[in-house]
């Protein structure tokens, strides 16, 4: 009886407890490839007595296996995981009087305020008795990415000043933890096999920061993420499914 495979399923990542089970599980969402790498490194011998220099054996050195996924969803912790960071949630708040522009600030430049996500925005000057600059006549502001540009300067003395409230955003750190581990899983559907269940589980995983994030796309974005499948020393040396991971066909 043949047995064709054409695989679609839900991945699963999860950090590692001391004992090497998965905790914190989740999905990083729709992956739209998953693949999985085995090589093996040989040393070879050939004989020199024929004069035919023929190759007559093979030793296994070492045995290696990379995972690749593609990851369509960019949530913050699909992000951290890419970047080798960190995703920290920043609390709104106040800032009063930010300097903004410079010494000299140039009609058209584009400044940029501490905080993105801004409301209450209120411009002064420097002058003795300071003025309130007037949005639409002395600048333009762009509220959600905490940015101003100034339009006109005539009669106002800098430095300018912000002061405005922040909300609540997310911040995703890059190269700021170690390499990270996960337990790999798939909890899969032969598509060719009528929808056969197929269970893959990976125990370790080592991953590699992103190679490339697209930044500007004119296609749907998705990034790439490989890494090395290590040994799970807590795991029982089985001669027969090993201390790697397993293909369990339901």
């Amino acid at each position: 009886m043949s047995y064709y495979a054409s695989f679609q399923g839900r991945v699963y990542l999860g950090k590692r407890d001391i004992n090497g089970l998965p905790i914190e599980v989740r999905s990083p969402g729709n992956v739209a490839d998953l693949k999985l790498s085995l090589k093996t490194e040989v040393l070879e011998h050939y004989e020199s007595q024929s004069g035919q220099r023929s190759l007559d054996h093979r030793m296994i050195k070492s045995k290696s296996a990379t995972i690749n996924l593609s990851i369509e969803e960019f949530t913050k912790e699909n992000l951290a995981l890419a970047l080798y960071g960190t995703h920290v949630a920043t609390t709104g708040g106040t800032v009063t009087d930010e300097p903004v522009g410079g010494a000299a600030p140039v009609v058209g430049d584009r400044y940029f305020l501490a905080h993105p996500k801004v409301s209450t925005l209120v411009v002064k000057d420097s002058a003795g008795t300071p003025a309130t600059l007037t949005l639409g006549t002395h600048y333009t502001a762009d509220t959600d990415f905490g940015a101003l540009q100034f339009l006109d300067a005539t009669g106002l003395t800098a430095p300018f000043k912000a002061s405005y409230a922040f909300g609540d955003v997310s911040e995703i750190g890059i190269f700021t933890q170690p390499l990270p581990e996960r337990y790999l899983r798939l909890e899969g559907l032969n598509t060719a096999q009528g929808n056969a269940k197929v269970l893959v589980e990976l125990y370790r995983v080592a991953f590699d920061p992103l190679k490339e994030l697209a930044l500007i796309s004119n296609e749907y974005n998705k990034f790439d993420l490989e890494g090395s499948l290590l040994a799970d020393s807590t795991k029982p040396y089985d001669a027969v499914l090993g201390q790697f991971g397993r293909i369990v066909q339901i």
